[in-house]
């Protein structure tokens, strides 16, 4: 283990590191294999980029691993040559000891691309859940890791007390970390029927933390849905990722962390899915590229990342292209009311039967309108505003769907699903189609 002394000297000489900026933009990376020679990492930090995220926050469960050390070196000598800053978010559900992680921090935390954040310029270590630490705990580790020189940004949701912010901040808790980290806040939390996310939690967190000097991390992500190793769970998608985008616009939190660039298991992905980092039969069944692509989301989270930065609202969002209208629309291949050989997720009666469309119109256009089609019939027509538009059209049926965007008798712009709607289905598969507008 390195000194203190030394610790302190090789975190004194990476003072030139870029600090988070005010409102940070980062995405949640699964960190699997990457075959060396291949351009994957360079891929995924350029596209990443091109976005508008500032950071990837590494998902390490299991840091010393041959192929996870691998892939963290190629990230980190490539972002090295550019702007794109990463952090390292621990799994205390994979690796609970936190010792095991030390060592990686301590090779990396000077890196020019290390994000570093706060007044003191410390780098940024966040984590998925706290495992079964207490604070004590984390302050011991933070102090023999890194001198005590770490932003700890920690996933809180499982924190004994997290469930009341404002006493949790004033406790033990409040003296140890830097900030809190949300995860659970990105969708509703499920049952037997229809449930709009809500912001109220983070609101509630948000203000707790700026009371005690701390920040906050919201999360954004479009649904999860699992059906592999022994889970099979639904968290409400449907219209939660722009209705989620309308409310962190409003709520304005220090940072945001989109769930997830890659993470198949969970379906929330918008990036590549790399053959190398797949090792899981059922899940390369309902999460990859091929079949269940979610790049049409991508020019969405663009314009949200955008307008967060700027301290726009929802009517601010804009095109990041020289288009007049970018969005994408999205659905479930079999009806909700059909059957399905397997066992179908729990909270699937929340699910709704549409057609879930969002786009984004540039500033001064107000003569479109999006016309959306089900089965070969209009199931809905909506006049579109400057900014953010999304509505979940009821109604869909077997067949092909497709969204319009219309300027009197011309359709403008088309997206168009590559699956049928059926009545039933092989696989009780709750991930999206998503296709955008072309």
């Amino acid at each position: 283990m390195l000194s203190l002394r030394s610790v302190s000297a090789l975190l004194a000489s990476a003072l030139y590191v870029s600090s988070a900026n005010a409102r940070g933009f980062y995405a949640h990376y699964m960190v699997g294999g990457i075959i060396e020679g291949t351009d994957h990492a360079a891929r995924d930090i350029d596209d990443a980029s091109a976005l508008g995220f500032d950071a990837f926050a590494l998902n390490i469960g299991a840091p010393n691993a041959g192929w996870a050390t691998g892939a963290i070196k190629q990230l980190f000598d490539y972002a090295d040559q550019t702007d794109f800053k990463l952090f390292f978010s621990v799994d205390f559900y994979q690796e609970s000891n936190m010792d095991a992680y030390s060592k990686l921090l301590q090779d990396y935390v000077g890196r020019p691309s290390y994000l570093r954040a706060g007044d003191d310029n410390y780098p940024v270590v966040s984590s998925f859940s706290i495992g079964d630490h207490d604070a004590a705990s984390f302050r011991k580790w933070k102090w023999e890791s890194l001198g005590d020189q770490m932003y700890l940004l920690p996933n809180a949701d499982n924190a004994p007390g997290y469930n009341n912010p404002g006493s949790w901040f004033q406790g033990d808790w409040g003296n140890t970390v830097d900030g809190v980290f949300g995860w659970e806040t990105a969708w509703p939390w499920g049952g037997n029927q229809p449930e709009n996310v809500s912001s109220g939690f983070d609101t509630e967190v948000l203000n707790a933390a700026h009371r005690r000097g701390k920040t906050y991390m919201a999360p954004l992500s479009p649904l999860q849905f699992k059906a592999c190793c022994g889970s099979q769970n639904y968290r409400i998608g449907e219209v939660n990722l722009p209705q989620r985008m309308a409310q962190l616009l409003t709520l304005s939190p220090d940072f945001v962390e989109f769930i997830t660039w890659n993470d198949a298991g969970e379906s929330h992905y918008i990036g590549n899915i790399w053959s190398e980092s797949q090792v899981d039969e059922d899940i390369k069944k309902y999460g990859n590229n091929e079949d269940w692509p979610h790049f049409g989301w991508q020019p969405l989270i663009a314009s949200f990342g955008n307008a967060y930065k700027h301290g726009h609202g929802p009517d601010g969002m804009r095109p990041q292209s020289d288009d007049e209208v970018i969005g994408a629309m999205w659905y479930r291949t079999f009806l909700s009311s059909g059957s399905c050989n397997g066992k179908k997720p729990s909270n699937w009666k929340s699910a709704v039967d549409a057609v879930n469309w969002a786009l984004v119109v540039d500033q001064g256009v107000t003569d479109l309108k999006v016309r959306v089609s089900s089965g070969g019939k209009v199931i809905s027509e909506t006049k579109l505003s400057p900014g953010l538009n999304y509505a979940a059209a009821p109604g869909i049926r077997q067949g092909t769907q497709k969204i319009e965007v219309v300027r009197g008798n011309k359709v403008v712009k088309v997206a168009k699903g590559a699956k049928k709607v059926t009545d039933g289905s092989e696989h009780c598969f709750y991930n999206f189609q998503v296709a955008g507008l072309e």
